[in-house]
């Protein structure tokens, strides 16, 4: 079979699980991977033949999809504010609304920026304190996780992307640990806030698949983690700090409401589908 034959065996075999747009994109995105070619090639591969070894490759990943894998850990790669981060189910695949979240962080910078301290709780893959290292080159940038298994999925992006990234190996919610840590201009967060009575919401290749102890609070607070992150925030950080978290809108209102009662002003910002998905803490 030829590209075109093959993206549209794709698209059929894959037919049940997703909408029609996305089965085209996911055809487009296996087979520019296998040919190692980019979008603006599509055209030109159209009657390129597969060979065995590609067949069988490509076998095997709509095997994966079949079974309802997400494409980014069938690929082993996700973009993320312009960068290709390495991605395997020990580390939540990267979310274009977190990408809003680093913008928001470095729109709040004083630039130029000749010293500034960054902690990312709760790091996965490593995208948020990776991305604010290439952006904020003489940031001092900390990653903190309590998985070894998400530790080593970013260091290996961190040293595939150049970046220097101090790793901390710690739990949040062990307040004991916090007095080893330094001082910070930012602390950002894209903790866990799904609560175990949600997860029927959630989709299968997200149940899973996506490591659950970064999707779910361990009780049915949906704010324990940013509970903790505030408190964290106001032990250690500097005149001017600030504290940045993804959030679920859902809670948006209660969390700022918190916030507030803990002693740290607020500002609440939507994402680009409207939704409450962000805030930003300070202390006047």
């Amino acid at each position: 079979m030829n590209v075109a034959e093959t993206a549209r065996w794709i698209e059929s075999t894959v037919e049940s699980l997703y909408e029609s747009e996305e089965r085209i994109a996911i055809a487009r995105e296996l087979l520019l991977r296998l040919f190692q070619a980019e979008k603006k090639d599509w055209i030109r591969i159209q009657q390129h033949l597969l060979t065995p070894d590609m067949r069988e490759k490509l076998e095997q990943q709509v095997k994966r999809l079949i079974e309802k894998e997400p494409l980014q850990y069938v690929l082993g790669e996700a973009w993320f504010c312009g960068f290709q981060f390495y991605v395997a189910q020990g580390a939540l695949i990267p979310r274009p609304e977190t990408e809003e979240l680093v913008e928001w962080v470095i729109s709040n910078c004083r630039f130029p920026v000749e010293s500034l301290e960054i902690l990312d709780v709760g790091t996965g893959s490593g995208c948020i304190a990776i991305s604010l290292k290439r952006r904020i080159r003489s940031a001092t940038v900390y990653a903190m996780d309590i998985s070894k298994e998400a530790m080593q999925i970013a260091k290996q992006n961190a040293n595939k992307l150049g970046t220097d990234i101090h790793f901390i190996h710690q739990d949040l919610l062990n307040q004991n640990e916090w007095q080893q840590l330094p001082l910070f201009d930012f602390i950002v967060s894209n903790p866990p806030y799904v609560t175990p009575a949600e997860k029927n919401e959630m989709t299968p290749q997200v149940l899973e698949f996506e490591p659950p102890e970064a999707l779910f609070t361990p009780t049915q607070d949906p704010l324990l983690y940013y509970h903790a992150l505030a408190s964290l925030f106001l032990l250690k950080k500097k005149k001017n700090s600030q504290l940045f978290c993804e959030i679920n809108p859902l809670y948006a209102a209660q969390l700022s409401n918190d916030w507030q009662e803990m002693g740290i002003c607020c500002e609440i910002k939507l994402d680009m589908q409207g939704k409450e998905r962000m805030i930003r803490g300070w202390v006047d």
